[in-house]
């Protein structure tokens, strides 16, 4: 579905804003991370069922595995995985 969406600003913004959100609350979860339910419930209004939505950042995560290669650790590995569940968690979707 963020393919059909031609608009490359639209795009940029919508990953940008999601790379916020995912950072905020890895880390000090200063507010950025709320956009997630928000953003969780405007999809739905789309019709963008929960599961697809999650499997965005799993998207983000394999990008970021395979444009580091090598760098990628089996502790970044397992920090992502836990990353993931706690944001299904905070949305309410099961991981």
């Amino acid at each position: 579905m963020f393919r059909k969406d031609g608009h490359d600003l639209v795009q940029g913004s919508m990953l940008a804003l999601t790379i916020e959100a995912v950072l905020d609350f890895a880390g000090e979860r200063r507010g950025h991370f709320r956009m997630i339910q928000c953003e969780l419930s405007s999809h739905d209004a789309y019709g963008t069922p929960q599961e697809l939505f999650i499997e965005f950042f799993r998207v983000i995560r394999d990008v970021l595995r395979e444009l580091l290669g090598d760098e990628w650790s089996p502790d970044t590995d397992e920090a992502w995985k836990q990353l993931l569940s706690e944001i299904a968690a905070f949305a309410g979707i099961p991981a």
